[in-house]
């Protein structure tokens, strides 16, 4: 009897995402990586713990972009451990106090690629009020995820990345109504609409719309505001775009860690 040769290990958890932290763990059978750590080393620890993991056993760090909820745990993190950290050059510039000269930083362009054990991960430009900021495919095998948060708007290049992923980690900031009647000041409203800004529901579906396909496994809505969103609103929007797609949809939670799920 003949056998199809089985993918290799790929999976992913969402440890934290929103305003007040972000961090997803990758894993494969020869790498462990994150994308962005905004989380203290102690959170870093029991969110980890949760699906039986240890920092020390991080290959590499990869950053989005310089914001706080994005990098402040980056510190802790290589000095303990030290941990490769890829960035832009932008990045690095912005957030050189937050972690030491002595960093192993490996520095990536906007359009770039790096290879960690078996992962491949490709950076690619996103429009949003940071140094150089990127968002991320990784793939293992034949099997692709795709991570992207805090971007003002959609691009032709973010629709090309993300085609043809199993899962894909989509920024759902906002809803347009909440935000225009909340209680933000008008300037901080202004810069999450603004094209530089954050993606709303609205946006997010229009995404999900443009890139769904039948092989689509997962989408996992990040980044939800606390106080211009609600999940099952941002649920909402979703389904209306994917319709009967038998992709699993569920929104990421900022103080709870997802289980571990398969890429494939």
């Amino acid at each position: 009897m003949i056998f199809g040769k089985a993918e290799p290990i790929f999976q992913f958890s969402v440890l934290a995402s929103g305003s007040k932290g972000n961090a997803v763990y990758i894993e494969s059978g020869q790498a462990r990586i994150l994308i962005d750590i905004g989380i203290g080393p102690r959170v870093l620890q029991k969110r980890l713990e949760h699906i039986r993991r240890e920092p020390r056993d991080i290959s590499a760090l990869f950053l989005t972009h310089e914001h706080s909820d994005h990098i402040s745990g980056a510190g802790a993190l290589t000095k303990k451990h030290s941990t490769p950290v890829y960035g832009t050059r932008g990045t690095r510039d912005a957030m050189r106090r937050h972690v030491s000269p002595d960093v192993d930083w490996r520095t990536i362009q906007q359009e770039d690629e790096a290879v960690v054990g078996d992962l491949t991960v490709e950076s690619f430009a996103t429009p949003h009020d940071a140094a150089e900021s990127v968002a991320y495919t990784v793939r293992c095998g034949s099997q692709k995820l795709g991570h992207i948060t805090d971007l003002g708007k959609i691009t032709p290049r973010v629709i090309e990345k993300l085609q043809s992923c199993d899962v894909l980690l989509v920024e759902s900031n906002h809803d347009e109504r909440m935000l225009e009647n909340g209680n933000y000041p008008w300037p901080l409203k202004q810069r999450i609409q603004s094209d530089v800004g954050h993606l709303s529901n609205e946006a997010c579906a229009d995404l999900l719309a443009r890139v769904k396909h039948d092989g689509l496994k997962t989408v996992v809505l990040m980044h939800l505001s606390e106080s211009n969103n609600h999940p099952e609103i941002a649920m909402d929007s979703a389904r209306r775009v994917l319709g009967d797609h038998p992709a699993t949809l569920f929104p990421a939670r900022q103080k709870h860690p997802s289980v571990l799920i398969p890429v494939g």
